[in-house]
């Protein structure tokens, strides 16, 4: 197994300025309606003289992500609510009152705030779109000017859509007919033996003779374990790990902070969607009627198996960001990074984080800079974030990932990367996103690892006579394998984690040079292998 690095990315033509419909951005309407999602479609919104058309994306319909500080301020949402009145909107006083009941401190936390049709308006949609051009319109307002509301204008030009995220192609990769979703989120169920669907990146069922790599005692150690955090579907029991209550367990999770996630659920009134629940990876089904596993069930546990082939010596903690459907809320992104901010203020250890979803924006890097910043002060702590590159065959920017390349001004920040899949041949995989920031390949083709037991769906085996069956592909069973660049960033993610390892015996060594030379050494290395013993 290699990881490669590129010195000078491949180039491969002019990148699209902005993504047809198709490209990347064609969820089911299930999907969207489970979560009170819309895609925004670049050629149907309306555009004022010199506005820039926007591209597709992925956003919560009627939300809007605001920072706490502002929905605490009466003034300020007075101002958005005027300009909100312009469309026939406002926002959900429940929203409001949630931010004017918590104390927020020093840094920016962003609350999904709930539009509602203003009083006396009618025919209007809640649309988060035109709402927010709305409030971009009115900082145009010459009041905005002067000195004493220069602060609150800063402020109101960060609010943004409630983007959501994606863990991979939910629904094929665009025109290049790979067979759909086989190709990009490798639910086994559309992919049966003999059906002949797409080019075999499908989910599948394995047998494993094997035990979980041995793991040294912290005696043995001589020090902290690597921790890396996973932000994903959650956790579930497997063979090959400990109870996450267990004092020295491999994979573990935080209450608390799942709390912290949990209770930033949008405030809607008379009505609910999806809902992240706990830290356990549930395996809800879209349909209980047919009972099918979701896309993304045993997502998170996949993860946490690779980093335990990698790096056993390492400790995993796990926060559920995603739901078992693929999708990533982005406030609940914005949470677990307040989360993992809040621990590292408070002492605890976080070394590396793994992020295996991504998604589009509207506008480029400027729609993410929020998301961005809070990454970048993990990093300023030495934390090395690893981003999966995205499964949809496109050079369309993916983020995180394609700003793992992307320059901060100040002082230097731990490493930021962005990861693509290759097949185990070392060619790149075909559904792998290309972008100038992907620096980064790890096999990410047919990977396998852990998966929940316990999960079994509804889809029979095709061939089934008295004792004998076919291969139920619907019942994966402890382990699988599965493709994505998904996989491919936590392999190295853990590589990063074994290397770090090494040097627990130094003292007094800054956490971001750290950082920094592990990754500098993979790179002169050319190849980062895990340690292996022939026998």
């Amino acid at each position: 197994m290699t990881i490669d690095h590129i010195p000078e990315p491949a180039r491969h033509g002019q990148g699209e300025p902005f993504g047809p419909a198709w490209q990347g951005i064609t969820l089911p309407r299930e999907l969207l309606d489970r979560h009170g999602a819309k895609v925004l479609d670049p050629w149907a919104v309306g555009l004022d003289p010199g506005e820039a058309r926007p591209d597709s994306t992925v956003y919560r319909a009627d939300v809007l992500l605001v920072p706490g500080q502002l929905l605490a301020v009466r003034e300020a949402t007075d101002r958005i609510d005027e300009a909100l009145s312009t469309v026939g909107l406002k926002l959900s006083a429940e929203s409001v009152d949630r931010a004017r009941d918590r104390d927020f401190g020093d840094r920016t936390v962003w609350l999904p705030a709930v539009l509602e049709i203003a009083d006396g308006a009618r025919d209007v949609m809640a649309d988060a779109w035109p709402a927010l051009r709305a409030v971009r319109r009115a900082l145009a307002d010459p009041s905005y000017a002067e000195p004493a509301a220069a602060a609150l204008r800063s402020q109101l030009d960060q609010i943004s859509l409630d983007h959501l995220f994606v863990g991979s192609a939910t629904s094929g990769i665009g025109s290049l007919d790979l067979g759909g979703e086989p190709a990009t989120s490798g639910h086994a169920v559309t992919e049966q033996p003999g059906t002949g669907g797409g080019p075999g990146y499908g989910r599948i069922p394995l047998t494993v003779v094997a035990g979980p790599p041995r793991r040294r005692t912290l005696e043995e150690l001589g020090g902290p374990r690597i921790t890396v955090v996973i932000l994903d579907t959650g956790v579930a029991t497997h063979p090959w790990f400990r109870p996450v209550t267990d004092p020295d367990a491999f994979l573990t999770v935080d209450p608390d902070g799942q709390q912290q996630i949990e209770d930033t659920h949008p405030a809607y009134a008379g009505r609910d969607i999806a809902r992240l629940e706990g830290y356990e990876d549930l395996g809800q089904v879209p349909n209980p009627l047919i009972g099918t596993l979701n896309s993304h069930t045993g997502h998170g546990l996949m993860l946490a198996g690779i980093i335990a082939q990698t790096a056993p010596d390492a400790r995993v903690l796990s926060y559920k960001v995603m739901h078992s459907d693929g999708v990533v809320p982005g406030e609940a992104l914005h949470a677990a990074l307040d989360r993992l901010l809040d621990l590292m203020d408070d002492g605890q250890p976080v070394d590396v984080l793994c992020c295996s979803f991504g998604g589009f924006s509207e506008s480029g890097d400027a729609a993410m800079q929020s998301l961005f910043t809070k990454v970048n002060q993990l990093r300023a702590r030495g934390v090395t974030v690893v981003n999966a590159a995205g499964n949809y065959a496109t050079t369309r920017p993916f983020y995180l990932a394609a700003l793992s390349e992307t320059d901060v001004p100040g002082p230097p920040l731990a490493p930021m990367l962005g990861v693509a899949a290759k097949n185990p041949d070392g060619t790149v995989a075909i559904f792998s996103n290309d972008h100038p920031a992907v620096r980064w390949r790890a096999p990410g083709a047919m990977v396998v690892s852990t998966f929940p037991p316990a999960h079994r769906g509804a889809q029979n085996a095709p061939l089934s006579v008295g004792e004998r069956a076919a291969l139920d592909c619907d019942a994966v069973g402890p382990f699988c394998g599965w493709s994505g660049t998904s996989f491919a960033a936590p392999i190295v993610a853990g590589v990063i984690a074994a290397e770090l390892t090494k040097t627990l015996g130094q003292v007094g060594v800054d956490p971001v040079e750290r950082a920094r030379t592990v990754i500098d050494t993979m790179i002169n290395d050319k190849a980062a292998r895990p340690e292996i013993t022939p026998i």
